[in-house]
């Protein structure tokens, strides 16, 4: 069955970024992945792929092509767009995100070289240091005023992870505020957004802005420093292991990841426990399960709805015919909740022995280059909240969610003392 074969009454309008959808994705993703597991939706132009076993394949699945920004320059911008935003799109798509090998393979090698255990054990001190400081300046404002609501979200969750990866950039500390608000800017381009208004024109200024910098940052980097901006411009001195397009869109990529992606996972984190008091209590008994309760908060809360991909070349998936060009969205927050893998996932476990096995990260050569740093970052925050997370109480659990087709947060997350 293709598209063209479903008719009008059963095409599926369902808005992905709608109201309904946000705030509450699992219940239909979850009709799918009963019903119909490679689903057409017509709205959002798109097959829905919600089964682990499908999502996994689809990770690996050469099928279909990682670089879902080149079609999308090439057939959504107008002509005067093209040498403004579809030059800057044309950057990103030399993240290793967007590639399929051997490119990809070829600039993961390089990259990760920083990410070694090695390397990210380093960072834990850093890490630390910064969570008790956000901690201190908590408890300090609950007890001046405790019946005013702070943002976990924006005032804590966003204020470790981007510190972290300038630093293993090589940003001096005067510089980091502005550089993670660039990246905020690239995220209305690159996260599905909507709403957003003038967000070509705001992205592709941040895009020139971080070019410009990385420049400049390049242009002063000693090859012998120990850190990643270093390590790029000594592999783009190499000769063709690196162009300098290629070291410029990998710093933006890294910073960006590294700080809106993990801040998700954190924000989703803290949520998860402060539901889940009695969680809590077990990791204070039990501070062994502190590993596999990262895990089941990245199953339970997934930080990504969904992953794009592009049909390569015409193939048929469970009886549905898809063609060249059509977009396919992998739904790992779809997968983590099958029953399949993960016996009652609707329920929050910290001792689930298969956690481990969720797909928050990706899977194949796609796995995510920053996991052991991520990992680290939510390892440490949790450890170290644990101590206050008693004294306080979310002001609405079920506040708004973020409308955007990647990436599963709220839009701010307020707790006051209890």
């Amino acid at each position: 069955m293709s598209v063209s074969d479903i008719s009008p009454d059963e095409l599926d309008k369902s808005d992905l970024m709608g109201s309904a959808l946000t705030a509450d994705p699992l219940s239909y993703l979850l009709d799918l992945q009963a019903k119909d597991p490679v689903h057409w939706n017509d709205r959002h132009r798109g097959w829905m792929i919600t089964r682990y076993e499908d999502v996994t394949e689809g990770f690996k699945d050469n099928r279909m092509t990682a670089n879902r920004l080149k079609r999308y320059r090439q057939t959504r911008l107008t002509e005067e767009q093209q040498g403004t935003i579809g030059r800057s799109i044309e950057l990103l798509e030399n993240w290793m995100v967007f590639q399929d090998d051997p490119e990809h393979r070829r600039l993961k090698g390089i990259v990760m070289k920083a990410f070694t255990p090695q390397m990210v054990r380093k960072m834990e001190g850093d890490i630390r240091e910064l969570v008790r400081e956000q901690i201190a300046e908590l408890r300090a404002r609950i007890a001046a005023q405790p019946d005013k609501p702070i943002d976990f979200l924006n005032e804590m969750a966003y204020e470790i992870p981007g510190p972290i990866i300038c630093k293993m950039l090589g940003v001096p500390q005067e510089d980091r505020k502005r550089f993670i608000a660039w990246t905020e800017q690239v995220s209305l381009l690159i996260g599905g957004f909507v709403g957003q208004d003038e967000r070509y024109e705001r992205a592709h200024e941040a895009i020139v802005a971080l070019e410009d910098y990385l420049e400049k940052v390049i242009e002063r980097s000693n090859t012998e420093d120990d850190n990643l901006m270093s390590k790029l411009v000594a592999a783009e001195m190499e000769g063709d292991r690196l162009s300098r397009r290629e070291v410029i869109a990998t710093g933006i990529l890294v910073l960006f990841g590294g700080n809106r992606t993990t801040s998700c996972m954190i924000a989703n984190g803290l949520r998860a426990l402060m539901l889940h008091p009695e969680a809590q209590e077990k990791l204070r008994q039990q501070p062994e399960l502190l590993n596999n309760a990262v895990e089941e908060i990245m199953r339970w809360e997934s930080h990504t709805k969904f992953t794009v991909r592009i049909v390569a070349e015409d193939f048929e998936w469970h009886g549905k015919h898809l063609k060249a060009g059509q977009r396919v969205f992998l739904s790992p927050l779809a997968a983590n909740h099958d029953t399949s893998m993960f016996e009652d996932p609707s329920v929050f476990d910290i001792t689930r022995k298969n956690a481990p096995r969720h797909l928050a990260f990706g899977t194949g050569i796609h796995l995510c280059l920053g996991m052991a740093l991520a990992r680290l970052e939510l390892k440490v925050v949790m450890s170290e909240m644990l101590a206050i997370l008693p004294e306080l109480k979310m002001v609405d659990p079920a506040s708004e969610w973020l409308p955007t087709l990647i990436n599963r947060v709220q839009k701010s997350m307020y707790v006051v003392a209890k």
